[in-house]
């Protein structure tokens, strides 16, 4: 899973964010991306990590698309998430994380 893929902004990410409830909306939509996921077992973090982590870049590419953050900030805000992550997770790798590619795929 690629940088660009993940902070994807496209067409179908700009109607979901518009929403109202989008955020509250947000862990549901997750977990249903996850279900497939549900045996845990082998995987670095537990799925309330995947979650908050994804959760975590969902909600800077929100502030991106609403102006409150600029392209270079939100770049910066995922790879630091992301790192963060991988030091409390050692093992995760981003690039071929089932949690990660259900997710943005």
């Amino acid at each position: 899973m690629s940088y660009l893929k993940i902070l994807d902004v496209n067409v179908n990410f700009l109607r979901t964010a518009a929403r109202k409830d989008f955020m509250d909306e947000l862990r549901h939509e997750i977990e249903r991306k996850l279900a497939d996921l549900d045996d845990m077992k082998g995987f670095p973090y537990d799925k309330p990590d995947i979650i908050q982590l994804i959760k975590a870049i969902e909600t800077d590419k929100v502030k991106f698309v609403r102006g409150e953050i600029n392209a270079k900030q939100i770049y910066s805000d995922v790879d630091n998430t992301l790192n963060l992550f991988k030091i409390k997770h050692p093992g995760f790798d981003y690039l071929n994380d089932p949690g990660v590619n259900a997710y943005f795929s």
